[in-house]
């Protein structure tokens, strides 16, 4: 996470050396939200922010238009729009991607946006189109509230090869909202765990007085 005003010497390096670099950021307590106060965006290669960071921090106010100007200054840029789901843009190329977050019971978004991040640069790493990217970085996020904790939240493969054998056996399915998700089918266990799991949970919040 990038810190105002501060610069951290080991991102230069670290991109000197080749690593790729995937950043968010906290909120803003001076209030001052001065892009030129991230100094280290440069060496990034993108840039995850809420829809109120990057409206802020880009003085628009629509989401996506704050992530085309924040790609003057990081080749990709990500803006996560909460319930709305997701909007990216890669200046390199100029390809935007938007989809719709997954509907879910939230029981505790304790470290859903570091899920998010942690899906959206494993589909970078495995070099996937943008929008799938987007999608799988959306759906972890999305598993990952209907659970307690923080780490101990976050899904595996198993618990999102569950829920993809779990969406598909409902006939009102909408077509298009599957289609979109098609593209796990090949990257899941042929035989998938029953839905739904079950999975360890911290037990500290609910001990008896």
């Amino acid at each position: 996470s990038l810190t105002p005003g501060t610069r951290a010497p080991w991102i230069a390096q670290a991109a000197r050396s080749g690593t790729r670099i995937f950043a968010d950021v906290g909120w803003d307590d001076t209030g001052r939200w001065d892009l030129a106060g991230l100094a280290d965006l440069e060496h990034c290669e993108a840039f995850l922010p809420n829809v109120e960071e990057a409206m802020r921090y880009t003085r628009t106010s629509c989401p996506r238009a704050a992530a085309h100007a924040l790609t003057e200054h990081v080749p990709l840029a990500v803006v996560t729009l909460g319930a709305e789901g997701a909007y990216a843009v890669d200046g390199r190329t100029g390809e935007t991607a938007e989809v719709p977050a997954i509907e879910v019971e939230a029981l505790d978004p304790t470290g859903a946006g570091d899920v998010f991040v942690a899906g959206f640069v494993t589909g970078t790493l495995a070099e996937w189109p943008l929008a799938d990217r987007l999608a799988f970085a959306g759906l972890t996020a999305a598993l990952s509230v209907q659970e307690f904790g923080g780490s101990l939240s976050a899904p595996g493969w198993a618990e999102v090869g569950a829920w993809w054998r779990r969406v598909r056996e409902f006939d009102d399915q909408d077509p298009l909202a599957l289609r979109r998700y098609a593209f796990l089918q090949s990257l899941l266990p042929a035989a998938a765990r029953p839905w739904p799991l079950r999975r360890a949970v911290p037990t500290i919040g609910f001990r008896s007085a």
